[in-house]
């Protein structure tokens, strides 16, 4: 088992133009061990650097390693292509916030009309983030600090030899190999095809286990998929949530919803339609509670949330098996 740890760098910061200037790499042994390291400049398509040149860095913040000149008398990207594409074959690759690395090297691939290199990908950033919920995005720049890495920052191998470094240390904290830590996460590898690519994801974070949480975004694509798929129309009236609590946790929110149906009554997003209106509390006025004051036409009966959860009957949160659908869209090719 051998893996392949990438970083690259763009001399423009933009995926569409062909400005891939570097691929620094580095080959691990199943211990993460680096055996082999090299940084591959390119000279690449834009005439003008307007990322990495000492003259910009104030406005970039960024600074190569090297001068414009050693990449302008470097190979274009399809004078190395065959010997980048070799370093991926049989190994499974591994980088640090690998989206715009992706991005980078399949933008290469297509302005000089070759075909896309065919990998699966770790990133060691989304490791880190199962290993620590709570940390946001966090930066290679941070993580090197916080660990005492030493590495020259924009020079893509030590990107690299970092990115695995860092790796190793996560898995030394938690007294875990790599393979481990995948399964106990439910982690799948980040694929790149010649049908596009998508990133890590795990069965743990779609679960909430390990104190890990699900995005807003997730947890908004979770409700609009379930209100989707709900009756048309049901006898006894609709029933429509404040912004505030429809943005509660997916799964309470879905409790509710499940209960009332069963109640004969159905859900709508529309609180013009409803004829009950559930607020938090007394102080939630959102938009549509706003719309709901000034509906004189009929009555519309507001309920708080604790009065509503007696209404339906509710006791706690019901299970939802979301893994097909979430799988779905993670592994939708961008």
């Amino acid at each position: 088992m051998e893996y392949l740890v990438i970083d690259t760098e763009s001399c423009t910061g933009k995926d569409d133009d062909g400005s891939l200037c570097s691929i620094g790499y580095c080959i691990c042994n199943e211990k993460l061990k680096i055996t082999e390291r090299e940084d591959v400049l390119f000279n690449p398509m834009p005439k003008r650097f307007s990322v990495g040149d000492k003259s910009n860095a104030r406005r970039t913040g960024v600074t190569f390693a090297y001068e414009i000149e050693d990449f302008r008398k470097a190979p274009r990207f399809n004078e190395r292509y065959d010997f980048v594409k070799s370093l991926f074959k049989n190994r499974t690759v591994i980088g640090f916030a690998m989206v715009n690395d992706v991005k980078y090297l399949n933008d290469a691939c297509d302005k000089y009309g070759l075909p896309r290199i065919e990998f699966k990908f770790i990133d060691t950033q989304f490791i880190y983030q199962l290993f620590h919920p709570e940390a946001n995005s966090v930066g290679l720049k941070t993580l090197g600090e916080k660990y005492n890495l030493a590495y020259t920052e924009h020079r893509s191998d030590d990107d690299a030899a970092v990115s695995v470094m860092l790796l190793k240390t996560f898995l030394d904290e938690e007294k875990m190999t790599l393979d481990g830590a995948l399964e106990k996460f439910g982690a799948h590898m980040g694929v790149n095809d010649a049908e596009g690519y998508h990133m890590n994801y795990s069965d743990a974070l779609n679960t909430e286990q390990f104190g890990l949480k699900r995005s807003k975004k997730i947890q908004s694509l979770l409700f609009c998929e379930f209100t989707s798929r709900l009756p048309a129309k049901r006898g006894r009236g609709k029933i429509c949530f404040s912004y505030k609590v429809e943005k509660l946790d997916v799964n309470y929110t879905r409790t509710l919803i499940r209960l009332l149906v069963e109640k004969g009554y159905s859900f709508t997003r529309d609180a013009d339609a409803c004829s009950v209106f559930v607020i938090n509390d007394q102080n939630d006025n959102d938009k549509r509670k706003l719309l709901v004051d000034q509906i004189k036409k009929r009555k519309i009966t507001i309920m708080t949330l604790k009065e509503f959860e007696n209404f339906v009957g509710y006791e706690r949160n019901l299970f939802f098996n979301d893994k097909v659908f979430l799988a779905g869209y993670y592994e939708t090719k961008l």
